[in-house]
């Protein structure tokens, strides 16, 4: 059984490594790329949608569904290619079930529906003319 101490070799996973600060991308993705912007994009709307402060969990899930959806958008962009697979197909449906899963079980419900302007209900109604001049 190995223990802490025996850990010497190689850089120790901790509290404050670097493949945790840097949240989504990890170590795996640079940052400046494409996907590394679209993984950090991702990332930043729905710990915004979970109130901004999300729980350990809840990080978790985030990091999941970021990473599948970037799997999502690479599969799209490989369908407009015209090089899809009975097994891209297969694996395509298996990410879509998951995301759809995922995003369920973090919570996240419709945005609620955007108040009507006020301005526009005014300005909507029929002009009333009084008989008086």
């Amino acid at each position: 059984m190995k223990t802490a101490a025996s850990q010497s070799v190689g850089t120790p996973l901790g509290p404050h490594c670097r493949a945790l600060r840097r949240g989504v991308i990890g170590d795996a993705i640079d940052g400046r790329s494409r996907e590394g912007k679209f993984l950090r994009k991702c990332e930043a709307e729905l710990v915004a949608q979970t109130g901004g402060e999300p729980s350990f969990a809840q990080r978790l899930l985030v990091r999941r569904i970021a990473r599948a959806m970037l799997k999502l958008e690479l599969f799209d962009a490989k369908m407009a290619g015209n090089n899809w697979t009975d097994h891209d197909a297969r694996t395509y449906g298996g990410l879509s079930n998951a995301l759809r899963l995922m995003l369920r079980e973090l919570g996240l419900k419709a945005a609620p529906a955007a108040k009507p302007n006020p301005l526009v209900e005014h300005f909507s109604r029929p002009v009333r003319r009084s008989a008086t001049p």
